[in-house]
C-alpha cells in the first residue's frame, strides 16, 4: 500500500504548492502571449443577426460526384487593389462567428464592412502604419484587396526568405531564388500564389521564364472545427515549398483549403476551383496540377478526386487518412478507454500493461513514452492532495489524439477561445458538427447533432476471443466505459488556461465530467446513439471517401506508429481496401512508407510529375518501403500484405506493421467506415457464433443488460451508408 503523508506534512505541502501555483500562474500569464496562445489581436466582439439557422434539414441532395456545379459568376482575375468574391459559388457554410486573421498573417487589418459591432474592430493607423486604439469600424468578413509582393532567398543555403511588397527595387541582384507573390481573399479566406521569376518581372507584365508550366496546390495540413479565417504567412509558404519553387513549379494556397482552419468540404472544393480560376486567368492554363499536403491536407486530395475530378490531376498525399469523418468513431473512443483503464477498472495493474491496453484500443502503445500532459495532471492531483497513481503507458490515444475530443465534440470549447468575446462564446456551439450544420442539419435551437455513436459496440471483442482478456474483464469494460453526454449536458473542459480556467487544481486531460458516468464507477453506464440522419448526410454530401479514386495518388508517410503519432500506417490499408471495394484500380494508389530519418515526399513529387508528364505510371510508382538512409527495402504488389487483407505479411509489413482501431477490434473491417452499425439482439449474436470459440451463453443476461438495443453486427452494411 502507498504510504500517504501525515497532517503536518500535508499542511506544508499545501502551503508550498500554493506558492508554486501562484508563481506558475503568474509565469504562464506572462509567457502565453509570447507562445502565441494569447495574442493582442482583436477579438470577434459581435455577431450579425441570423447567424444561427434553426430546423435546417440534413443534406439530402445528390452526391457531389453526380452533381453539376454552377457556372462561375465572378469575373477573374481579381485585379490588383480589388477584392475577390466573398460569397461562395455553390458551397454553404455557417458564416459567423468568423475570426479575422489578416494581422496574424502579417497582411494588415481587414477592410471595414460594417459599423454595427459585428466581427472584429478595425482601428485607425498612424502614418507609419502602426495601429492605434481608435476604433473606426468593424469587419465580419475579413476581406483584403489583392496585392503584389516579392519573396527571395538571398543565398542557396539561407533557410528563411525575405519579403518586399509591390516592387523588386532594392532587392539584391544576386539572389538565389526570386518569387513573384500575390495575396488576397477568395470566399473570405486568404489565398496566395507563388511563382519563380526574374528581375524582368513587373506587376502588369509577369516574367514566366522561370516557371516550368506546372502547378502544385499546397494544402498544408492539420485539423480544426472552423469559425476562423486561418493564418497564411507567405514566407512560411515559400520555406515549406522551396523544393518545388526551385524546380520551377508555381505554388497556390488558400487558408480555406487548409483543414487546420475548416473542415467544410463543400467550401474547400468551391475555393479550390476559384483559386485555380484566378491562377489560370492571370498566368494561363498549366500543363497539370499536383496536390500536395499532409494529414488533413491529404484528406482533401482523396475527396477532391472523388467529388470533383479535374481540380487536381495527380496527388502526393502525405501521412494521409481517407477522410476525417470516419476517423471520429475511434478518436472519440480514446478518452473513454483511457479513463476506464486508469480509473474505473477493478484491476488497474492489468490495464497498466501496454500490451493489454493495445489489445482493446488497437492503436499502438509504448511503455517508454508518456501520455501528453502527464506531468501537469500529476501536479494538479498533488495540489488536491490526491497522491498520483502510477503513470499509465503512452498510447496513440493519450499521447497523440489527446485534446481532439474536446475540439471536435464539446460545444463549450475552442482552441482559440480568447479570440472571441464572452458574448460570442456564450451563444456559439464550438463543434465539428456545428461547423457543418449545413450538412448535418439543426434542431429548434439551431444546434447541429452529433453522428458519433457507440451504442452496441463491443469493445475488446477480438481480445476476448483471443483470450487476451477474460470474460469478466470484457463484461466490466463494456458495462463501465459509458459514452459522451449529449451536447446540451456538456460543460467546459478542465484544460486550465486553454479553457480559460485559472484553477490548475481542476485540470484533467480526460474530460470525465462530460462522460455519461460523470467520472464515477457506474455499472451499465449509458451508451450514446448518434443521429442517423446526420450520418447519412455525411455519406451523401461527399464527406466520406468511398474509394472512388479517379486520379493517380502517391500515399507517402514516415512510419511513426511506435512514436505514438496519430498518422498511423493502417490508414493506408484502409484507403487501399476502400478503393478495391469500390471497384477502382488499386494501381492508382501507391503506398510509400519510410523509417524515421528519411521522408520520401519530394521524391514522390518527382515521381508524380513523371507519371503525369508521360500519362503512364513510371517504374517507381509501385508500393515500396524505405530505410532511414533512403535506400529501398522492398517494392512490389505484395509488400504491404498482412492481417488487414488476410494475406501473409509482405516484406514491408514485416518491417512496419499496421495496427488497428478500437472499432476494428470490436469487429469492423479494416476499411473502417461504419458510422452506425446494424445491431442484432444478443440472442441472435450468440446463435451466429459471434463469440466463438468462447461460449458466452451463460452470460446472456449480463450481455442483454449491457446492450439493451443489441450488439453491432459488422458483417452487415452501415445503416447510414447509401
Amino acid at each position: 500500500m502507498t504510504k500517504r503523508p501525515g497532517f503536518a506534512l500535508s499542511l506544508l505541502l499545501v502551503l508550498l504548492l500554493t506558492l508554486i501555483l501562484g508563481a506558475a500562474s503568474a509565469y504562464v500569464q506572462g509567457i502565453l502571449p509570447k507562445l502565441g496562445l494569447i495574442t493582442d489581436y482583436p477579438q470577434v466582439v459581435g455577431l450579425p443577426p441570423g447567424s444561427v439557422t434553426p430546423n435546417r434539414p440534413p443534406y439530402s441532395a445528390h452526391h457531389p460526384a453526380d452533381s453539376a456545379r454552377p457556372d462561375e459568376t465572378f469575373s477573374f482575375p481579381i485585379q490588383y487593389g480589388e477584392v475577390g468574391p466573398s460569397e461562395p459559388l455553390f458551397a454553404q457554410s455557417e458564416k459567423y462567428p468568423f475570426l479575422c486573421q489578416t494581422e496574424d498573417s502579417r497582411l494588415g487589418q481587414p477592410l471595414i464592412d460594417n459599423h454595427h459591432g459585428w466581427g472584429v474592430p478595425v482601428f485607425a493607423s498612424t502614418l507609419s502604419g502602426k495601429r492605434t486604439n481608435q476604433v473606426i469600424g468593424y469587419s465580419k468578413d475579413c476581406l483584403l484587396p489583392t496585392r503584389h509582393h516579392y519573396l527571395y532567398f538571398r543565398e542557396k543555403d539561407h533557410r528563411h526568405p525575405r519579403r518586399q511588397d509591390d516592387h523588386h527595387l532594392g532587392i539584391p541582384r544576386d539572389v538565389h531564388l526570386l518569387i513573384r507573390a500575390e495575396s488576397g481573399t477568395i470566399n473570405r479566406h486568404l489565398y496566395s500564389i507563388l511563382l519563380p521569376t526574374s528581375f524582368a518581372d513587373h506587376i502588369d507584365k509577369p516574367d514566366l521564364s522561370r516557371w516550368n508550366g506546372k502547378v502544385v496546390y499546397y494544402f498544408r495540413g492539420g485539423i480544426s472545427i472552423g469559425f476562423q479565417q486561418g493564418k497564411m504567412r507567405m514566407h512560411r509558404m515559400a520555406k515549406d515549398m522551396r523544393y518545388a519553387l526551385e524546380k520551377g513549379y508555381a505554388v497556390i494556397f488558400s487558408s480555406a483549403t487548409e483543414t487546420d482552419n475548416t473542415y467544410n468540404i463543400q467550401l474547400q472544393e468551391d475555393t479550390a476551383l476559384r483559386l485555380k480560376h484566378q491562377f489560370v486567368s492571370r498566368y494561363g492554363e498549366p500543363q497539370f496540377t499536383i496536390g500536395f499536403g499532409g494529414s488533413g491536407g491529404a484528406i482533401q486530395q482523396f475527396l477532391l478526386s472523388q467529388n470533383h475530378p479535374g481540380i487536381l490531376d495527380g496527388s502526393v498525399a502525405v501521412v494521409a487518412y481517407p477522410d476525417m469523418v470516419t476517423q471520429l468513431p475511434y478518436t472519440l473512443d480514446c478518452e473513454l478507454l483511457e479513463y476506464y483503464f486508469d480509473h474505473l477498472a477493478s484491476d488497474k495493474v492489468f490495464w497498466r500493461n501496454p500490451d493489454n491496453r493495445q489489445a482493446v484500443m488497437g492503436l499502438s502503445n509504448n511503455y517508454h513514452k508518456s501520455p501528453m500532459l502527464a506531468g501537469l495532471h500529476r501536479f494538479a492531483q498533488a495540489i488536491k492532495l490526491n497522491w498520483p497513481q502510477q503513470q499509465a503507458p503512452g498510447s496513440e490515444c493519450n499521447a497523440g489524439w489527446r485534446g481532439s475530443v474536446a475540439m471536435i465534440n464539446n460545444p463549450n470549447f475552442h482552441t482559440d477561445m480568447h479570440r472571441f468575446s464572452e458574448a460570442v462564446r456564450s451563444v456559439t456551439q464550438w463543434t465539428h458538427w456545428q461547423e457543418n450544420a449545413h450538412i448535418y442539419g439543426t434542431d429548434d435551437n439551431g444546434h447541429a447533432p452529433s453522428l458519433w455513436s457507440n451504442a452496441g459496440v463491443q469493445y475488446g471483442l477480438a481480445a476476448l476471443k483471443q483470450n487476451t482478456i477474460s470474460i469478466e474483464q470484457f463484461l466490466e469494460l463494456n458495462s463501465r466505459i459509458g459514452s459522451w453526454k449529449p451536447a446540451s449536458e456538456m460543460k467546459q473542459e478542465h484544460y486550465w488556461y486553454r479553457s480559460m480556467d485559472s484553477d490548475l487544481s481542476r485540470f484533467s486531460p480526460y474530460g470525465e465530467h462530460n462522460m455519461s458516468h460523470n467520472g464515477k464507477v457506474r455499472n451499465l453506464a449509458p451508451r450514446y446513439e448518434g443521429n442517423l440522419a446526420a450520418a447519412k448526410a455525411a455519406y451523401q454530401s461527399g464527406m466520406v471517401f468511398h474509394g472512388k479514386l479517379n486520379t493517380p495518388l502517391i500515399d507517402v508517410r514516415q512510419y511513426l506508429d511506435h512514436q505514438l503519432d496519430i498518422h498511423h500506417g493502417f490508414a493506408s490499408g484502409a484507403i487501399r481496401q476502400r478503393i478495391i471495394e469500390a471497384g477502382y484500380p488499386a494501381s492508382n494508389h501507391v503506398i510509400w512508407m519510410s523509417k524515421p530519418g528519411f521522408n520520401p515526399m519530394w521524391m514522390a513529387l518527382d515521381s508524380m510529375d513523371e507519371w503525369l508528364s508521360r500519362a503512364a505510371p513510371p517504374d517507381s510508382a509501385e508500393d515500396s518501403c524505405f530505410a532511414a538512409d533512403g535506400s529501398l527495402i522492398a517494392s512490389g504488389s505484395d509488400v504491404w500484405n498482412g492481417h488487414w487483407n488476410n494475406k501473409p505479411n509482405g516484406s514491408c509489413q514485416q518491417q512496419m506493421p499496421f495496427y488497428q482501431s478500437s472499432r476494428n477490434v470490436a469487429g469492423d473491417a479494416i476499411s473502417g467506415y461504419t458510422l452506425h452499425c446494424q445491431k442484432i439482439p444478443v440472442v441472435e449474436a450468440l446463435a451466429k457464433g459471434m463469440y466463438q470459440p468462447l461460449d458466452m451463453t451463460p452470460y446472456r443476461q449480463q450481455l442483454q443488460q449491457i446492450f439493451p438495443t443489441g450488439v453491432c453486427d459488422y458483417s452487415q452494411p452501415d445503416q447510414a451508408k447509401p
